[in-house]
């Protein structure tokens, strides 16, 4: 199981640092959505987009309850 969640932590965070033009290394577990991507409400829903196309089930997420990094990790590794 740890294998596959970091298999999808991967995955999401080589997702992000392309949406955000950014290195993989410049993303940290903590790193909060809003605070430290400057991410709008807007630009989460498009990178979810981003994800549910690259082969991850999005739907189920919960927007409201995502923060941070880990939070969406664990979210989508349910």
């Amino acid at each position: 199981m740890d294998g596959e969640i970091n298999t999808i932590r991967q995955k999401i965070k080589r997702e992000l640092a392309d949406f955000l033009g950014t290195g993989m290394e410049d993303i940290e577990d903590e790193s909060d959505f809003v605070t430290d991507f400057h991410m709008g409400p807007t630009e989460i829903a498009d990178f979810m987009d981003v994800l549910n196309k690259s082969g991850l089930e999005t739907e189920n997420v919960d927007l409201t309850q995502i923060e941070t990094f880990s939070d969406l990790v664990e979210s989508l590794s349910q």
